[in-house]
C-alpha cells in the first residue's frame, strides 16, 4: 500500500511538470489529508462521548452545511472577480485554528459550535477550491489531473487513517486534536506559493458592487436553469450525490460497531473503501480522457452504486458474522464504480461551467450540495434513530439512484481530443 501510494504522488509529480500550482494544490492536500484521516475515525466516537446522540450528531454537521447554502455562490462568484487564492488561503488559516479549540470543551453545546463552525467554512471554500484547480488543469488531461489528485489523497488518507489508533493511543484524543490543527495550520501555509490564475474578466464586473454580485450568485441556479433547462439535471444530481454521500463519514464507523466490529478495527475498515477507490480512480481518469463522451462511464458508475450501497443497507438484516462480512465486502466494492466515475462527473461539470464565472457556477452547485447536507444528516440521523442504520443505508441507495436520473437528463459534453500520455501513465501500470 505505502508503494502504491508513493507511486500515485510520483505520478501526480510527473504528470504536473510545468505545472507549479497544482503541484503546491497536491502538497497542500496532502498534508492537511493526514490531518482528516488521523480525526476522521475518532470524531463520530467523540462526539458521543460528549454526550451527543445519533440525532445530535446528525444536528451538528446540519448547521454546518447551512449557511453555505447561500454562501458557497456568493464566494465563488467573488472569487471569479477578486483573488480566489485570497479567499482559498484565508479560509484555510481559520479552519485549521478550530481543529484544536474542539479538543478543549468539555461540553457537548460548544463542542458542536465549534465543529459547526469548522464545517461551515470549510465547505463554503469548496467551490473556490474546486475552480482553483480547474484553472491550473489542462483541459486535455482534466480528468486524469483530477483522479490522480484525488487518487493521492486518498492513499495518503488510507495511511492517516492506519496510523490514527496507534498516535490516539500514544498522545491521547486532545493531542491528537492539537497534531491534526498543526498539519491543517501547514498545509494552510504552503498555499500562500500558490499564484493567482489569469482568467477572463466576468461578466458581473459591469453589473454594480459587490451585494448585488452577492445577490446575483444567490440566485445563479435559477438563471442557468433558466438559461439552459437541462442544466436543472446536473444540479439534481449535484443534489443527491451530495445526500448520499453525506451518510459515509458518519454512520459507518456506527454502523461496523453495531455489526460487531471491535473499535480498534473501525479505522482500518473505513480504509478500505478508500485505499480501493484510490486504485479505480486513475484507472477511470485516463480511460474517460480517452472516451469520446463522458457521460456513459459516470452513469455506469452510478448504477454500480446503487447497488453496492443497496447491498450495504440489507447486510444489517443478516444474522452474525456474515452481516459485517458483507458489509466490509460491499462497502469496499462501493469505491469501484464511484472511483472509475467520479473524474469523469468532475471534469463533465468544469466543461459545463461557463469559463468567465467557474467560480459562480461551481458556487452554484456547491449550494445545492449544501442544501443536501442540512437535510442529509437530519434525515439519516431521524431514519436510524427510528427505523436502524440498515435503514438509513438504503434511503441512501436511493438517493444515489435519483442522482443518476439527474446525471441521464443532464447535458452532454464531449471530452477533448485523446493526447499521448506521458511513460509513467501508461495503462498497463494500474491493478486490473
Amino acid at each position: 500500500m505505502i508503494s502504491r501510494g508513493l507511486r500515485a504522488v510520483r505520478e501526480m509529480y510527473e504528470l504536473t511538470r510545468g505545472l507549479g500550482n497544482l503541484r503546491v494544490l497536491m502538497v497542500s492536500g496532502l498534508v492537511g489529508t493526514v490531518a482528516g484521516g488521523l480525526l476522521n475515525p475518532v470524531m463520530p466516537l467523540y462526539l458521543q462521548s460528549r454526550g451527543l446522540d445519533l440525532q445530535g450528531i446528525g444536528l451538528v454537521y446540519s448547521v454546518g452545511s447551512l449557511v453555505p447554502i447561500f454562501l458557497q455562490p456568493v464566494m465563488g462568484a467573488l472569487s471569479d472577480r477578486y483573488s480566489r487564492k485570497g479567499f482559498v488561503v484565508g479560509l484555510s488559516l481559520v479552519t485549521s485554528l478550530l481543529v484544536p479549540v474542539m479538543a478543549l470543551f468539555a461540553h457537548p453545546l460548544p463542542l458542536a459550535a465549534a465543529l459547526s463552525l469548522k464545517l461551515l467554512l470549510q465547505r463554503s471554500a469548496q467551490p473556490v477550491n474546486g475552480a482553483l484547480v480547474a484553472d491550473f488543469a489542462p483541459k486535455q488531461k482534466r480528468a486524469t489531473i483530477f483522479a490522480l489528485l484525488d487518487a493521492s489523497t486518498s492513499l495518503m488518507f488510507v495511511l492517516a487513517l492506519g496510523a490514527s489508533a496507534f498516535v490516539i493511543r500514544l498522545l491521547s484524543t486532545q493531542y491528537t486534536f492539537f497534531l491534526a490543527g498543526a498539519l491543517f495550520l501547514v498545509s494552510s501555509l504552503l498555499l500562500l506559493r500558490l499564484e493567482e490564475p489569469a482568467r477572463e474578466a466576468p461578466k458581473a464586473r459591469a453589473q454594480g458592487g459587490g451585494w448585488k454580485l452577492a445577490l446575483d450568485a444567490v440566485r445563479a441556479p435559477v438563471d442557468y436553469v433558466r438559461g439552459a433547462p437541462r442544466l436543472a439535471g446536473l444540479f439534481a444530481w449535484q443534489f443527491f450525490f451530495a445526500f448520499a454521500l453525506n451518510l459515509f463519514p458518519i454512520y459507518i464507523p456506527l454502523y461496523a460497531m453495531k455489526l460487531g466490529a471491535p473499535s480498534e478495527a473501525v479505522g482500518p475498515l473505513v480504509a478500505v473503501s478508500w485505499l480501493v477507490y484510490a486504485f479505480a480512480q486513475p484507472f477511470g481518469g485516463r480511460l474517460s480522457d480517452g472516451l469520446q463522451k463522458r457521460n456513459g462511464i459516470i452513469l455506469a458508475g452510478l448504477a454500480g452504486m446503487v447497488l453496492m450501497s443497496g447491498i450495504l443497507g440489507l447486510s444489517g438484516w443478516l444474522p452474525a458474522p456474515y452481516g459485517l462480512a458483507v458489509m466490509v465486502v460491499s462497502w469496499a466494492l462501493l469505491a469501484v464504480p464511484d472511483g472509475l466515475h467520479r473524474p469523469s462527473a468532475q471534469a463533465v461539470v468544469v466543461e459545463v461551467a461557463p469559463t468567465s464565472e467557474r467560480g459562480r457556477f461551481l458556487g452554484a452547485l456547491g449550494g445545492c450540495a449544501a442544501l443536501a447536507q442540512v437535510l442529509a444528516p437530519l434525515t439519516y440521523g431521524f431514519v436510524a434513530r427510528h427505523a436502524g442504520l440498515s435503514s438509513a443505508f438504503l434511503l441512501s441507495s436511493g438517493a444515489l439512484l435519483l442522482s443518476l436520473a439527474g446525471m441521464a437528463w443532464a447535458p452532454e459534453r464531449s471530452a477533448p481530443a485523446a493526447v499521448t500520455h506521458t511513460p509513467v501513465l501508461t495503462p498497463s501500470q494500474e491493478p486490473g
